[in-house]
C-alpha cells in the first residue's frame, strides 16, 4: 500500500512534538502505527495543534501510507508509517485522565 492516501481512525496513544515535527502513536485495539507530521510538508500551527491533542482523543487522519526508513520499535506495525495530510478531532479526551 505504499504511496496510497487512506483514511484512519484511532485513538492517540502516544504523542512526541517539537515546533517543527509531531510524531503521533495511534492505537486501534491492539495495533499501533506511527503518523508523521512536518513543519516542510504543511503549516506549523498545524503541527502545534496536533502537538496538543491529548492522550486517549479519537481522531481521524488522511495520510499517505510510506515504508518506514527503519522499524518503528515502539508500534506493532513497524514497517510502515502514514504521513499525515489532514487532521480531524472526532471526540477529544479529558485533559487529565483518571488514570
Amino acid at each position: 500500500m505504499a504511496g496510497k492516501e487512506v483514511t484512519v481512525r484511532g485513538r492517540v496513544h502516544n504523542i512526541r512534538a517539537t515546533n517543527k515535527t509531531c510524531f503521533i502513536e495511534l492505537r486501534e485495539q491492539y495495533d499501533t502505527v506511527q503518523a508523521n507530521l512536518f513543519a516542510n510538508d504543511t503549516s506549523t500551527g498545524m503541527v502545534k495543534f496536533a502537538g496538543k491533542i491529548p492522550k486517549e482523543t479519537i481522531v481521524q487522519l488522511k495520510a499517505k501510507v510510506s515504508k518506514a526508513d527503519k522499524e518503528v520499535k515502539s508500534c506493532t506495525l513497524s514497517k510502515i508509517e502514514l504521513t499525515i495530510l489532514e487532521i480531524w478531532v472526532v471526540n477529544r479526551s479529558a485533559p487529565m485522565l483518571p488514570f
